[in-house]
């Protein structure tokens, strides 16, 4: 290449080089309301799926306040941001909120936008996160007795046979049935171990076919066309003990009662670490051996 053929390209380096540099002090001036909005619509919205989006969306909208929003990025610090996070009732909601506003900040912290991510400055929160609770045989057969007549019959006996997750059920399409591999894909919405297949027992494929008698009429994308909040509501009316997780906490729960192997268990809930699915099958051996423990006696004839 001549040296006039690389002037203009030199030119065109400087330039650009110029433009950066300029759009980055612009970027300096950015409010914190104006950057999670950036962040969120270039680094979540493209890769991520609807549930966790959607999640993402209202720690930002509802959770992070319009004054905090207001102040610039460069600006903020911890002590605002405790503040802000104090303000937030639910421990949980604290945890996802705290989570956001790190890897926003992060990625601030990688582009060279501030040169510190406060947010590890903040106060740690303590959450103690609330244990699966197993419906008892005996639950169980009055709940299954209770869907009679109910719209949410089959949904509800999808969860129980199959262990999904709430919003796999909901974004279940009648396309994701395989009848003739005998398989059901189910798309996860947690982690890439949750995007998996779920065989299609005679008990699933019963269930499946009730309710395409009752929905496909109405809805052929998906199987159960139901909101996931009325859904949640209408569990907690017929089983007002318990929580909607409960239902896949107790098909794992069987699942450990009926000897089935713990990676099984593990790859078909999308357990995305065998520990998780451990720590119910270690509470049901627990129980067994509290049992057989019981039968202990000094005189046993």
């Amino acid at each position: 290449m001549s040296v006039k053929a690389l002037i203009p390209f030199s030119l065109f380096l400087i330039r650009w080089k110029i433009d950066f540099m300029l759009s980055l002090e612009k970027l300096k001036n950015i409010t914190l309301g104006e950057w999670l909005s950036l962040w969120f619509t270039t680094y979540k919205k493209p890769v991520l799926k609807t549930y966790s989006l959607r999640n993402i969306e209202q720690m930002i909208r509802l959770h992070t306040p319009a004054w905090l929003k207001e102040i610039p990025l460069q600006d903020v610090n911890p002590l605002q941001l405790d503040f802000a996070l104090s303000s937030i009732k639910q421990t949980r909601t604290r945890v996802y909120v705290r989570q956001v506003w790190f890897s926003a900040f992060l990625k601030a912290v990688k582009l060279g936008i501030i040169t510190r991510n406060v947010v590890e400055l903040t106060e740690p929160i303590r959450h103690n996160k609330k244990r699966g609770n197993a419906l008892t045989i005996d639950e169980q057969q009055k709940f299954i007795f209770s869907l009679d007549g109910k719209s949410i019959k089959w949904l509800m006996l999808f969860y129980l046979y199959s262990g999904v997750r709430r919003t796999e059920a909901l974004t279940l399409r009648w396309a994701d049935i395989n009848e003739l591999q005998g398989v059901i894909l189910i798309r996860g919405t947690k982690t890439q171990d949750s995007f998996r297949n779920i065989f299609l027992t005679e008990d699933l494929r019963l269930i499946l076919n009730e309710q395409r008698k009752i929905s496909y009429s109405k809805n052929k994308e998906f199987v159960f066309p139901f909101a996931p909040c009325y859904v949640s509501h209408a569990f907690k009316k017929l089983c007002p003990t318990h929580r909607l997780h409960d239902l896949r906490h107790t098909y794992i729960t069987r699942c450990a009662e009926s000897g089935v192997n713990v990676n099984v268990c593990q790859q078909l809930v999308g357990h995305s670490t065998p520990q998780m699915t451990l720590t119910v099958y270690t509470h049901v051996l627990d129980d067994f051996k509290r049992k057989e423990a019981s039968k202990f006696t000094l005189t046993p004839y």
